[in-house]
């Protein structure tokens, strides 16, 4: 065993550095290796991925205030990485379901591809406008920062990207199986049913520090749903207007079509 951390350079004590944290016995990168660090990190401990996973479902609000506002850091798997995690299978899974209706109906979805493209650069406009809804409805009560309200913006919307992914696979399920081409996330009780579930997380987070009132839960669900349904139909009619032929998007039971 060394005697100094590979990591800082701190004189080791035991099987972990006392100041970085870093184990002391460093192994060599092999295949082997890998595999355990990858399966380690998606599913071992209540710091997993899978587990932020179910709780992002079971209790967002929950685990949202645990983590921002009594500084449970170490008890949740990062909702930083998390957030883009999720973000980034979500747009590959959907990246998969335009190909296979390409494939199957023959049609043009580039009002979809583009979506899926700028997705990332598009969240940068979303969050912040949550944020700012969320903390202009309960910040006389809840007491709490707009940068505190901006990473609750984004771990409510990892709780939405987590549903799309199970949402989207079931869709790209349907359009396999029995060539099904409107997904379930295209009709409008979609954003209803997604507008309830933010309601519950905002109700569940709020609810840790005052009694929140079901209406303003409501509005903040709506709002939610509201503001990415703006930005998303703001972006086709500020750029994608100008283009002829970007075949048919469908959003929340609304047809665009160009």
């Amino acid at each position: 065993m060394q005697q100094n951390c590979k990591n800082c350079g701190t004189y080791l004590q035991g099987r972990f550095c006392n100041n970085c944290g870093q184990k002391a016995d460093i192994h060599a990168l092999t295949f082997s290796h890998i595999f355990h660090e990858v399966f380690h990190a998606f599913t071992h401990a209540d710091k997993s991925f899978l587990v932020m996973l179910k709780k992002m479902i079971v209790e967002p609000g929950k685990v949202t205030w645990e983590y921002i506002v009594e500084g449970k850091r170490q008890r949740y798997y990062n909702p930083f990485t998390f957030f883009l995690l999720v973000t980034a299978i979500n747009a590959f899974v959907e990246s998969r379901l335009l190909t296979l209706r390409e494939n199957i109906f023959h049609d043009n979805n580039e009002y979809a591809r583009l979506f899926n493209v700028y997705n990332k650069a598009m969240l940068l406009i979303i969050i912040p406008c949550i944020a700012f809804a969320f903390f202009a409805l309960h910040q006389k009560k809840a007491r709490l920062r707009y940068s505190e309200y901006t990473v609750v913006a984004m771990m409510f919307f990892s709780m939405k990207t987590t549903i799309d992914i199970f949402v989207n696979s079931i869709n790209y399920l349907l359009v396999y199986a029995f060539h099904l081409y409107r997904g379930l996330d295209e009709y409008f009780f979609y954003i209803l049913a997604v507008a309830m579930l933010v309601a519950y997380a905002d109700r569940q987070f709020h609810n840790q520090r005052y009694k929140s009132s079901f209406i303003k839960s409501i509005t903040a669900g709506l709002l939610f749903c509201l503001i990415i349904a703006g930005v998303n139909m703001f972006i086709v009619w500020a750029f994608l207007r100008h283009f002829n032929g970007l075949g048919v998007f469908n959003m929340y039971g609304f047809r665009i079509s160009g």
